[in-house]
Order: structure tokens, then sequence, then C-alpha cells
């Protein structure tokens, strides 16, 4: 082992130790660590993301109170409904009617909560500057189809991420203006609507585990399917 690497991994120790240590006197109240990046601090909903954004949103998809509290740090009040079990395969558990994200409303839909929490963070870091880029105007209204369906994926005997609400089916923007941008009208082509249907619909990946869109299949020709399913897929 050369002597460089070894003073370039001592180097690397030490700076670990010394953010160790300052992360554990914040703890105890010397200072405040920045809440963007304490690792063990619920995300600010309405914050720009960064590294340790996957990460925190872990501590809402593990427990429905947090992210209720998340919801109320950023100004928005939901209650988490009552667990409620249709069939073996088909429920609704730690789920939030959701009426609005950071600026865009939509027709209330129960969905769960962080399904909710990822839709209003993909709104307000991606779906909001793309419509400012491509349409100097925000987005109102989210159009969707919805979010629970007691169902099995089409053509399979496995159910649905919708099947516990786990899921979400974006049609479309309304923006300021009253222009509908849609995915089953606007999707192909390279104009500016187009353009920026691309462009949320990258941006969701970055939120949730799987995103399908017209260019998947034919069944998804006008909508984007986003769920936190237990695989990847962005398509």
């Amino acid at each position: 082992m050369s002597l460089s690497f070894r003073r370039l991994r001592f180097l690397l120790a030490l700076i670990l130790m010394l953010l160790v240590s300052a992360y554990g006197l914040s703890r105890l109240g010397y200072f405040e660590w920045p809440r963007a990046y304490d690792p063990l601090v619920l995300p600010d909903l309405d914050a720009a993301s960064n590294f340790l954004t996957p990460f925190k949103l872990k501590r809402i998809d593990s427990n429905a109170e947090n992210c209720r509290a998340a919801f109320a740090r950023a100004g928005k009040a939901v209650a988490i409904e009552p667990t409620r079990i249709d069939t073996a395969q088909c429920s609704k558990q730690d789920t939030i009617k959701l009426a609005n994200l950071s600026t865009a409303t939509l027709n209330v839909e129960e969905t769960r909560c962080a399904i909710a929490a990822r839709l209003f963070m993909w709104e307000h870091n991606i779906v909001q500057p793309a419509a400012s880029k491509y349409f100097n105007e925000p987005v109102t209204e989210l159009l969707h189809f919805g979010s629970y369906s007691c169902r099995n994926i089409r053509g399979s005997s496995a159910a649905s991420e919708h099947a516990t609400a786990n899921a979400f089916d974006i049609s479309g923007f309304r923006l300021r203006s009253g222009k509908l941008v849609t995915l089953k009208q606007d999707w192909q082509g390279s104009q500016p609507p187009a353009e920026f249907l691309r462009e949320v619909r990258g941006g969701a990946c970055d939120y949730f585990n799987v995103v399908l869109s017209p260019d998947y299949n034919a069944d998804h020709h006008d909508h984007l399917h986003v769920d936190m399913g237990w695989y990847r897929s962005c398509r």
C-alpha cells in the first residue's frame, strides 16, 4: 500500500469521524444541523430534494403518522383514514384524502399517504418548474384517474398496486390560463406540451419506484401510472 493511499484513507477516516462527532453534538443541542442534511428528520415536502431525500422518504413509508406530520409541516392538514379491508388482496391502509398539492389542486382522491407525499414533492420540484419553463405559467390542477381499484394487473393473476391504494394514475394538467395538457392528446411529437410531459415523467422516476407512460404500452396511452411497488421501472 502506497504512502499517499494510506494518507488519503486516514484523511477520509478523520473527516468521517469529525462529521459523526459534529452530528452527535447537534443532536445534543449544541448547534443546529441543517434540516435538509439531517437523515433522522422527516423530509420537508416543499423543499428541494437532495441525496438524502430517498432515505428520508423511507420514514414516511414506514409510519403513517410520520407522513401526516410531514404534511402538517408543509402547512397541509391531513387525517389518516381508518383501515378498510374489502378482500384478501384489496384494502386501504394508511390512506389520506388528497385534495391539493403545493400549488395545484385535484379532485379529492383517497390514496396511501406515502403516495400523496411523493406526489406533493414531485409537483413542487418537477411539475411546477417544468410548467414555468415550457408555458410560463403554473399548473393549477392535476387531472387523474384515481388511486384505489380492487383489481389485478391486466393480463395477470397478481394484484395491482391500485388494489392497496399504493398507486396513482395521472391523466393531465390544467394550466392557470385554462389550457389542458393531457397524455392522451399531447404525448406524441416535439412541441412544448410533449416535452413538458416527458420531463415530468422523467422527474417522477426520482420519487416513485415505478413510472409507466404511453411509451410502456397501449394500456397507458392516456396516463402516467406511478406506484411504490417492490421493483423499479421507469418507462
